[in-house]
């Protein structure tokens, strides 16, 4: 499930020097969510998917951030920051749908 914008704009999402603002970070979650959804089925909570498989989803959902921004997809999908978005990471680094 995705926070409402409203929950990004005091939020502090960043790691090792990194912030996402509150639109990207919104959009990043959203994006995220999206890739959940697409490898579900009825009545399933989504399977959790490993971070750098996840990164690399969300490299092939939007191939213009990364040709724009080279880098910043990695940094994006740091833990921390992906925790912040509201997706948990394990120590094993699995991302949870919750």
């Amino acid at each position: 499930m995705v926070k409402k914008f409203k929950e990004f704009i005091n939020a502090d999402v960043s790691a090792d020097g990194f912030k996402l603002f509150a639109k990207d970070a919104y959009d990043t979650a959203t994006n995220i969510n999206l890739i959940f959804m697409q490898r579900t089925s009825w009545f399933k909570k989504p399977k959790p998917i490993h971070i750098d498989e996840l990164c690399e989803l969300y490299k092939d959902l939007c191939p213009d951030m990364e040709i724009r921004f080279p880098g910043v997809v990695d940094k994006i999908f740091h833990p921390i920051i992906v925790t912040k978005l509201g997706y948990p990471v394990d120590v094993d680094g699995m991302v949870h749908w919750q």
